[in-house]
C-alpha cells in the first residue's frame, strides 16, 4: 500500500525566504555606512530624516519580500489557499465541493493524484471510497492484511446514515473499473469506541468558575477535530485541553493510560465528568 504523505510534515520549502525587518534594515545601514561613512554618525540618531528614510525603504521592502514569499506558497499543495488552491484544483483534475475546506480539499487533491497512478493501492481505494460521498465521510482507511482482501473502514460524519453511506462506498470500490481482479472488498463501518473522561479541575485563585463551566465544550470541539480513524486517545492530550488560562491543575482518573486506537477504530466522545475543585 501507498503511504500517505502528510503535507503538514513537510519542511519549510527553500523558495520561502525567512524575513526580519530588523535585519533588512540593519543590512541597509550597514550598506549605506560602507559607502557614505560620514553619516555612520547621524545614523544613530533615530530622529535624523536618513535614519527615518531608511526605515521606510526598509519597511516596503519587507513588505515586498513578504509578497513574494505568498505568491511563492500559493503555488505549494502544502501552502495554496482559497482560490489560490481552487487552481491547483482544477490543474490536477479535482473540483472543489460545496462549503470543503480547504484542508479537506487539499488532501482530496493529494489523494486523486497519487491514486491516478497507483490503481489497486490503499490510496487508489480511498479516493473511490471518499468520492462516493465526500460531503458525507469524515474519514476512510483502508487495510490489506491479508493476500487479497482489501478492508474498507468508512467513518461518516455525524447526521448522516452510516448504513447508507456504507452502501455508497460498497458501490464505488467494487465498480469493474475501480476494484483489481484480484482482490476481495469489503467495506465496514468504524468501530466507535466510546471512551468515559473523569477529571478534578482546580482553578486559579479569582478565576471566574466560567472558566470551568466552558472546559466541556472547549474539549467536545477539540475531540470532534482530531478524532479520526486510528487516532490514539492519551492523557496528555486531555489534560492539555483542559489546561485552558485560569486552570491551575487537572487531576485526570479517566482514562489513565494510553487508549490504542486501530485503523478500523474511532476514539468517539463517552460521559464527560468534570468536577470543580478547591
Amino acid at each position: 500500500m501507498t503511504t500517505h504523505i502528510d503535507l503538514q510534515t513537510l519542511p519549510e520549502p527553500n523558495i520561502i525566504e525567512s524575513l526580519s525587518y530588523q535585519d533588512i534594515l540593519t543590512e541597509r545601514k550597514a550598506r549605506f555606512i560602507e559607502y557614505a561613512p560620514e553619516y555612520a554618525q547621524a545614523l544613530e540618531l533615530e530622529s535624523d530624516p536618513i535614519n527615518v528614510w531608511l526605515q521606510v525603504e526598509s519597511y516596503r521592502e519587507a513588505l515586498l519580500r513578504q509578497r513574494i514569499n505568498e505568491a511563492a506558497a500559493s503555488n505549494l499543495l502544502a501552502k495554496a489557499k482559497n482560490n489560490d488552491l481552487l487552481h491547483l484544483g482544477a490543474f490536477y483534475g479535482v473540483s472543489r465541493l460545496d462549503k470543503e475546506s480547504d484542508e479537506d480539499y487539499r488532501l482530496r487533491i493529494r489523494d486523486n493524484t497519487i491514486a491516478s497512478s497507483t490503481a489497486g493501492s490503499g490510496v487508489h481505494y480511498r479516493k473511490h471510497a471518499l468520492n462516493a460521498a465526500p460531503t458525507e465521510i469524515l474519514d476512510v482507511s483502508v487495510q490489506s492484511l491479508k493476500d487479497g482482501v482489501v478492508t474498507v473502514t468508512v467513518l461518516g460524519e455525524k447526521d448522516h446514515d452510516v448504513d447508507e453511506v456504507v452502501s455508497k462506498v460498497t458501490k464505488a470500490v467494487t465498480a469493474s473499473d475501480v476494484k483489481m481482479l484480484t482482490d476481495t472488498v469489503e467495506v465496514n463501518k468504524a468501530d466507535l469506541k466510546h471512551i468515559e473522561v473523569e477529571a478534578d479541575v482546580y482553578l486559579q485563585e479569582n478565576t471566574s468558575e466560567r472558566v470551568f463551566n466552558e472546559l466541556q465544550a472547549a474539549l467536545t470541539l477539540a475531540w470532534e477535530q482530531e478524532a479520526r480513524l486510528g487516532w490514539d486517545l492519551t492523557p496528555s492530550w486531555l489534560s492539555a485541553q483542559l489546561h485552558k488560562k485560569g486552570v491551575r491543575d487537572v487531576v485526570l482518573h479517566k482514562p489513565d493510560k494510553r487508549q490504542n486506537i486501530d485503523k478500523t477504530q474511532c476514539a468517539a466522545m463517552g460521559a464527560i465528568t468534570l468536577k470543580l475543585c478547591q
